[in-house]
């Protein structure tokens, strides 16, 4: 095994399940960490009260190894937030920075990290509509909180300047990137196929827009991050790690293949890692000119 250390968590290996991906039921996930023994499980993102999600169809297939969603954040609220027998990255949002900093209060004592949500298309008023307000965010979160805060971002156009914002307001690293806001149409009826109209575009489609952000943004802070973003095999995994990812999320595979899929991508980035001799820490950021 490969064992990193993430902000001072210690994890078996770089590789984790992505937000999103496991549903927040507690017998499920605990049966998830007891079957398949992930890193990590970064947890749906917790709002402070339950919020109901957006109405089907809420995922479609857009290509291969493609999908978009848009489930709007639904959750049962941080009230609901169980241990399950394995590390939690605890992701949080709301729909403003108090409640954002209250739910991440509630997290404190069963996450090892928290993950702040302010990138997430798919509800109005939170995730990418909280963006602007990061540094505030980050700043007040960490004064309730004794776990380590990372805040997930988007891929967009001014993603190293709100980067810079986290960090100045204190966050102990970045996960790039969530998914890319788009949209689908029905062309019988002329209507958005899925039920909010947007979604989020993740899975293989993502991949190179994952590293051209993650390198950029490593480039500009050396910051510690979670690279995320259509990482289907053990290459796909190390090339986020060589712009600067120390640990490597992974969610769509895990949609279309199933949880053996997420198995099998560990046995092969060992695998790869041992063939090629060579050594993670080095491999960090190794594709970043300074």
């Amino acid at each position: 095994m490969y064992s990193t250390r993430l902000a001072g968590v210690e994890l078996e290996d770089p590789l984790i399940i992505a937000s999103g991906i496991i549903p927040d039921v507690p017998e499920y996930m605990s049966r998830v960490c007891k079957q398949y023994k992930p890193s990590a499980i970064t947890t749906k993102t917790f709002t402070l009260h339950p919020l109901e999600p957006h109405g089907p169809p809420t995922l479609i297939r857009v290509g291969d190894g493609c999908y978009m969603n848009a489930i709007g954040l639904g959750n049962p609220g941080i009230g609901e937030l169980k241990p399950m027998g394995c590390k939690l990255f605890v992701s949080v949002g709301g729909s403003s920075k108090d409640e954002i900093v209250r739910t991440a209060s509630l997290a404190n004592d069963l996450a090892e990290i928290i993950e702040i949500n302010v990138s997430s298309p798919n509800r109005r008023s939170y995730g990418a509509d909280m963006a602007q307000q990061v540094k505030e965010i980050v700043r007040d979160v960490k004064g309730v909180t004794t776990k380590p805060v990372f805040v997930k971002l988007g891929p967009w156009d001014n993603v190293q300047d709100l980067a810079g914002k986290a960090l100045e307001g204190g966050a102990d690293g970045l996960t790039l990137i969530n998914t890319l806001k788009g949209m689908k149409v029905n062309v019988i009826s002329a209507k958005p196929i899925l039920s909010y109209g947007t979604g989020g575009i993740s899975g293989r489609c993502i991949h190179p827009l994952a590293v051209r952000v993650i390198h950029d943004v490593y480039k500009e802070y050396s910051p510690e991050i979670i690279g995320i973003g259509g990482v289907f095999s053990a290459e796909d995994a190390l090339e986020l790690m060589e712009v600067g990812a120390k640990v490597v999320g992974v969610g769509t595979l895990i949609i279309d293949q199933g949880l053996e899929a997420f198995e099998t991508l560990r046995r092969d980035f060992h695998r790869l890692v041992q063939e090629m001799g060579i050594n993670l820490t080095e491999v960090i950021g190794s594709a970043v000119k300074k």
